[in-house]
């Protein structure tokens, strides 16, 4: 449901998988590293997001999570 990279993705790991539980969080390598350095990125659903910050990141994670509920 949700990829993202613990080395460059500029998100706390251990929020989206304390919120969204651990089965749901894939944390590996998503070949972005130095391509996005003040962004905060990742897939949620399969599908490329990309924000400013982590905050807006989240929200927007929490936005497609309501409209496709977790597994």
């Amino acid at each position: 449901m949700i990829k993202v990279c613990p080395s460059c993705s500029n998100i706390d790991v251990d929020v989206l998988e304390k919120k969204y539980g651990t089965e749901n969080v894939d944390v590996s390598c998503i070949g972005e590293c130095g391509m996005n350095e003040n962004q905060s990125f990742g897939y949620v659903f399969g599908k490329w997001v990309i924000q400013d910050n982590e905050e807006s990141f989240l929200s927007e994670v929490q936005s497609r999570v309501q409209s496709e509920p977790v597994s």
